[in-house]
């Protein structure tokens, strides 16, 4: 009799408990994993178990999803007494199902280790070879999977790994192993990091160790002059970061405290993802830090149990954006701004040839747009030149970052700006295509237009606007029209159509339903099991998060300022909030009507839902940079205090708002009763449609 077996994400705090009994018997295989990075990946689900019977875990893979498009496993573990059984290889059949848009799993594995020769059994190939970080000399293997070979991952350039700075304490720890901390600290080092993250050190830390006695001040000396990378950055800058350090925690008080801040100051400089201590009187500033400087100050278990969280606030401080004051115009002269930056040497282009282009795309404004991407301290951000085609087609033919700012937090956060807005080329409420032909497109831009629902056919990025409510029916017969049309090409209609055909009136495949709604934003489906929420919120956040049109300016006025984030989060109370991870936005914005309120305003999708206390989801979301600190405690009162974050992108903005009166008018229709939406409502999916409906319609 076959093995009834079951692969599903953790659900429960008993099943994870049952996932941690797993680990426990293979930890010295598997290495340090706290009890908060277990918590961490559950709330993510990213740890599927295999259950035998629906009442035994026999395995569990833990894993996380990174930024070229892999899926990471941290563990894979089966029980000994399950083995060969094939549960394994359901268990990876399961994260291939579950993440067609990735290119392929990637893991490491001790070559000295039997799971080595169980991964080549699976499929896996050998990617390379090379020595690991634990003191042992071990020799690790890089294991990789195919799931998605689509070109467009092969042409994806991998930024740099993100720097962990640590403190003298913490290589102290991991050089010492008859330290206390020998284990917590040398979690760093686990395997399933080792190509994550670059561990390095500042000079400073020399000042640390002449402070310590001998031979311990010689050994680490040496250690690190011999194992540890320094990093380095303009002292004039790193001067800059201190003052602001300072101003935070005070004049240093002794030796000590001079290094401390010296560290922190130069890891904020270097845009190092965090900063690993184990000195209370550092972490307890940790959360000012943050918010200043961008900068995470964590423990080491904690850097482990946060590690996601870290990451995505290394790639992506979206405060950068409102900070930096950066502004979009029409360029009317070659010679505003210095051309060369924009020009990719490298591959041949020249300037003099670049700037004839451009003379000619200016020399034909009536097919040609040309803007400019500028902040007051550089009048050389971004460069685009867009060509109006007929049926309302856009062709962004130059699509380029100033190279200064490629590798760069600031240029990471503007490509996702362009990626997702590329100057409002497809928020007109028209039925459009958007292709992106530049055959010297940054690589950081082509990271973020897969990102933002862009398609690939021959070298270059489709996107394709299809305003309104569609029935699937509907939807195909429209996909065939722009294929006959050759308004799109044909690669990409199939594409699309794979997509439109999806089981999505299968709970669970909700994920795949949003993903679809993506690829026609601002349009949507009436078909699938995709949830709605109405979800009040303030005018003041409104015009923060997402609806200038409450500060009475123009949204995509080309000369105003680009503040908007393509993504943001939303904190509130636990109670009467979404309780799924994958849905529908409409945003009902309360208060005085003559202000902008008492209205549905907005619409977004929600890409995720995070509980914890106040302080640990400010920590994880402050990258998108509108709450402050103390804006979350005013709010929440206490810093323990339950919480409920909501992450949320593709934000459109209604054209017309639709008032309260309406709004129930239209639920109770549909058998609800009265709302005035204190908290979140959750909404029938026909009663969704025709709210939509109605705020699109032009005002007569």
């Amino acid at each position: 009799m076959s093995d009834d077996i079951e692969i599903r994400a953790v659900a429960s705090e008993e099943e994870l408990d049952a996932v941690k009994e797993l680990y426990r018997t293979q930890k010295a295989f598997l290495g340090l994993f706290p009890d908060g990075a277990f918590e961490q990946r559950a709330a993510s689900n990213q740890i599927y178990v295999a259950w035998l019977d629906n009442r035994k875990a026999v395995g569990y893979v833990a894993f996380t999803t990174n930024g070229r498009y892999e899926v990471r496993i941290a563990h894979l573990c089966v029980s000994p007494a399950f083995r060969q059984r094939g549960f394994a290889k359901q268990l990876v059949a399961a994260l291939v199902e579950a993440h067609p848009g990735h290119a392929r799993i990637r893991l490491n594995c001790r070559s000295d280790y039997p799971a080595a020769d169980a991964w080549r059994r699976l499929q896996f190939s050998e990617v390379r070879r090379f020595p690991g970080k634990k003191l042992d000399g071990s020799e690790l293997i890089a294991f990789s999977f195919p799931i998605n070979e689509t070109p467009l991952f092969d042409q994806i350039e991998n930024d740099p790994l993100p720097v962990v700075v640590c403190d003298a304490n913490v290589v102290i720890d991991i050089e010492d192993d008859s330290r206390p901390h020998h284990g917590s600290s040398t979690g760093l080092l686990v395997d399933w990091l080792f190509d994550e993250i670059d561990l390095r050190v500042t000079s400073e830390i020399f000042a640390d160790f002449d402070r310590q006695d001998e031979p311990l001040r010689s050994d680490m000396i040496s250690a690190a002059k011999e194992k540890w990378t320094q990093v380095s950055g303009s002292e004039l800058d790193i001067a800059e970061a201190l003052r602001e350090v300072q101003r935070i925690m005070g004049p240093p008080n002794d030796d000590s405290s001079v290094s401390d801040q010296n560290h922190i100051a130069t890891a904020a400089t270097v845009e190092a993802a965090a900063f690993v201590t184990r000195d209370e009187g550092i972490l307890e500033f940790r959360d000012e830090i943050q918010s200043s400087l961008g900068l995470r100050v964590l423990s080491p278990p904690e850097f482990i149990t946060d590690y996601d969280s870290v990451l995505n606030s290394h790639r992506y401080q979206y405060r950068e954006l409102s900070r930096s004051g950066i502004e979009r115009g029409h360029v009317a002269r070659v010679d505003e701004f210095d051309l060369e930056l924009f020009i990719d040497q490298a591959s041949g282009e020249r300037l003099k040839s670049f700037k004839a282009e451009l003379n000619e795309m200016l020399a034909n404004p009536r097919e040609w747009e040309i803007y400019r991407v500028s902040s007051k301290g550089n009048p050389n951000i971004a460069l685009i030149a867009i060509h109006v085609l007929k049926n309302g087609a856009r062709e962004v033919s130059r699509l380029r970052l100033n190279r200064k700012l490629i590798h760069r937090r600031f240029g990471r956060v503007l490509a996702e700006y362009l990626a997702d807005q590329p100057l409002g080329a497809w928020r007109s409420g028209e039925r459009r295509t958007v292709a992106i032909t530049d055959p010297m497109a940054s690589p950081t831009i082509l990271d973020a237009l897969s990102r933002r629902g862009w398609l690939q056919a021959d070298n270059q990025w489709w996107r394709l606007s299809l305003p309104g409510s569609w029935t699937q029916h509907d939807l195909s017969s429209e996909l065939d029209s722009l294929k006959d049309s050759k308004m799109l090409p044909g690669m990409i209609v199939n594409q699309l159509s794979h997509a439109v055909q999806a089981e999505h009136s299968v709970i669970g495949n909700e994920e795949k339903t949003q993903r679809l709604e993506k690829l026609i934003h601002p349009g949507k489906v009436t078909f699938g099991e995709l949830p709605t929420w109405v979800i009040p919120i303030q005018v003041r956040w409104a015009q923060e998060l997402f609806d200038f049109r409450l500060w009475d300016r123009g949204l995509f006025d080309p000369d105003t300022s680009l503040v908007i984030n393509p993504d943001s989060a939303y904190y509130k109370r636990p109670r009467n909030s979404p309780t799924s991870s994958n849905g529908r936005i409409l945003w009902y914005v309360s208060g005085n009507r003559s202000k902008g309120g008492g209205c549905i305003r907005a619409c977004s999708a929600l890409t995720k839902r995070v509980t914890g206390t106040a302080k640990n989801l400010f920590r994880e979301f402050q990258r998108f940079g509108v709450y402050e600190w103390h804006h979350i405690l005013q709010f929440f009162k206490q810093a323990d205090t339950a919480a409920l974050a909501i992450q949320f992108t593709d934000t459109e903005l209604l054209e017309n708002p639709l008032a309260l009166e309406d709004v129930n008018q239209i639920l109770r229709s549909h058998g609800m009763g009265t709302q005035t939406f204190p908290s979140a409502v959750k909404i029938p999916d026909a009663a969704f449609h025709e709210i939509y409906s109605q705020s699109m319609k032009e005002k007569l």
